[in-house]
């Protein structure tokens, strides 16, 4: 028996939670999406405002680019850490709601910090702050998520919950609002309107999230939970997969703005377009992607998405013009699709429901720890020795490293695990 029997043997399914007329559009599993999706949608907002605003704060600030790529993996640091100690604090409770809440609470409230800063020091420590509050956002919703999903459609609600809002509204329309606020008034005046909608969030979730009867409480077990969790194949392939992924992604959103406006020459508000093109991307692939995973298994669609990160980089260091290399862009980061799929669905699909939370924040923490923090404080420091093209060139690496490491994970996709099963009986 592997690993992710293991987990279901434990665990068993999470139950859905569902109202009467379960086929019907209306219901719980499908407003819970469609709240934690919008959720997802806002903290990325806030958390991505800097990446499109890096352009502003470094002439007003006097930052250099490893400054830049300091302060845009900062917030990852923090955000690692709260995502383990309250996911760990909410599978040992067996509640999510009121972590979840505060959450959004907090971060709404944090989001002004940055806004405020005067100097490097100032805007570092109040992007670190925003980790604290956003950290536990993602493997709350994603566990809160599994445990109401019907089973043949668990990677496609945490691929929709997880991506859709974030790619929607802080890497589509999130490039177009924040510069645009960034031209009209200011930067700080971006910051400050960011971190709003998270209040309305909160009141949301209030109103309408039930607490999943699938988180049950669990003892702690300190250092060795870690390490139970970090045994198990799949968690620590994926661990790897996110540092190279997470990297790819950082280094986008960290360097490639810069480059559009200070090596290509292009204007603010067009690089803010070409920006949004990855937004674009990830809002299809995050229906796209997992809904293959569904149907063709984890392992493939991940190792597949994986490889074709490369081509947005490549895109623009080939310089092609602008509307090929923009559809490149695009195409190429379709490979955001697959992040919810190595972050959390297949982590929770091999560990169980009790230790859902926390195996979702030790890669995504582990993850943005290697490839947020430590990739682009290289970069960028890389950047400065070279030319703003040394970045773009690391993130070719990491995008195939990436997909090619997920050659080595175990398939956990219901439809897939099942069509493996009784292929090896067969052969047996």
């Amino acid at each position: 028996m592997n690993h992710v029997d293991l987990g279901r043997a434990e665990t068993g399914p999470a139950r859905p939670a569902r109202d009467q007329g379960g086929r019907r559009f209306n219901t719980y599993e499908n407003r819970l999406l469609l709240v934690l999706s919008l959720g997802g949608g806002v903290a990325a907002l806030d958390a991505q405002a800097l990446f499109y605003l890096s352009p502003f704060v470094a002439k007003d600030l006097r930052l250099n680019n490893a400054e830049i790529g300091m302060l845009s993996s900062a917030v990852l640091v923090t955000w690692s850490i709260a995502a383990y100690l309250i996911g760990g604090l909410s599978d040992r409770t067996g509640r999510r709601k009121p972590y979840l809440i505060l959450a959004y609470a907090l971060f709404a409230v944090c989001s002004f910090l940055s806004g405020l800063a005067r100097n490097f020091a100032t805007l570092l420590l109040a992007r670190l702050t925003v980790g604290l509050a956003e950290g536990p956002v993602i493997p709350l919703s994603q566990s809160i998520m599994a445990a109401n999903s019907t089973p043949s459609r668990r990677g496609f609600n945490m691929g929709v919950v997880q991506n859709f809002g974030a790619q929607l509204f802080g890497s589509l329309l999130g490039p177009i609002l924040v510069v645009g606020l960034a031209t009209t008034l200011n930067w700080r005046a971006a910051f400050f309107l960011a971190g709003l909608p998270g209040l309305v969030i909160a009141a949301s979730l209030l109103v309408i999230l039930k607490e999943p009867a699938a988180a049950s409480p669990t003892q702690p077990d300190g250092r060795n939970d870690i390490l139970k969790i970090l045994s198990v194949r799949n968690v620590w392939i994926c661990c790897i997969v996110a540092g190279a992924m997470i990297g790819w992604f950082v280094l986008l959103l960290s360097f490639l703005p810069l480059y559009l406006v200070n090596f290509l020459h292009l204007s603010p508000r067009m690089m803010s377009f070409a920006m949004a093109t990855i937004g674009a991307a990830g809002a299809v692939s995050a229906v796209l992607v997992p809904m293959l995973s569904d149907r063709f298994g984890r392992r493939p669609t991940i190792v597949l998405f994986g490889v074709l990160g490369a081509i947005a980089p490549l895109a623009a260091l080939a310089r092609p013009d602008a509307p090929v290399m923009i559809g490149l862009i695009f195409f190429g980061c379709l490979a955001l699709g697959m992040f919810p799929l190595f972050m959390g669905t297949v982590p929770q699909e091999s560990v169980g429901v009790s230790r859902a939370a926390r195996s979702t924040a030790l890669v995504m923490g582990l993850g943005q720890c290697i490839g947020g923090f430590v990739g682009p404080s290289l970069a960028g420091a890389a950047a400065d020795y070279f030319s703003l093209k040394a970045p773009l060139v690391i993130a070719i690496f990491l995008a195939i490293i990436g997909g090619v490491t997920a050659l080595l994970l175990n398939e956990t996709a219901p439809v897939a695990a099942k069509i493996s099963l009784g292929q090896n009986n067969s052969r047996g």
